[in-house]
């Protein structure tokens, strides 16, 4: 984020939120913080913020650095997690350690195929769409030809 987007986001902020006093020093050390984060993701960590069952009535920087991990898929848990859907789904060698993130690239493709699963899955679950590995079973509960003993 540039200052500009900074400066709106703390207002953003203020106005909807917190009514928090803007200074200058505030926005230096924010813009210092989230200098390498995109506006819109910091915008929907202070959203997911806010709609939580009991959030802080004042968003610090730090809750909000912890929610854009959150959001992004960051933390160590997560992490983890996404390191072995990756290897699962043959994204990245087996040999990836376990808790470094995934490079940009693979992560976009693992979350494009999470996505994909879940809108089949939902396809799925309401009708839209028959099962696509639907089980043959045969003649399970059908009856048995009478031949001769």
């Amino acid at each position: 984020m540039n200052e500009p987007e900074v400066r709106r986001l703390l207002s953003l902020i203020s106005g909807g939120y917190d009514n928090r006093t803007l200074t200058a020093i505030t926005a230096e050390v924010w813009l210092m913080e989230l200098a390498d984060t995109d506006f819109d993701i910091a915008w929907q960590a202070v959203r997911n913020h806010f709609r939580k069952p009991s959030p802080r009535d004042y968003l610090s920087l730090d809750v909000l650095l912890e929610q854009i991990r959150v959001d992004t898929r960051q933390t160590p848990t997560a992490i983890e997690e996404d390191v072995r859907s990756a290897k699962a789904r043959g994204l990245i060698e087996a040999s990836w350690p376990k808790r470094d993130p995934l490079p940009r690239p693979v992560a976009e493709q693992l979350a494009r195929a999470r996505a994909e699963f879940a809108e089949t899955a939902a396809a799925i679950e309401a009708g839209v769409i028959d099962a696509p590995r639907a089980l043959t079973v045969g003649t399970v509960g059908q009856p048995m030809p009478q031949g001769e003993p």
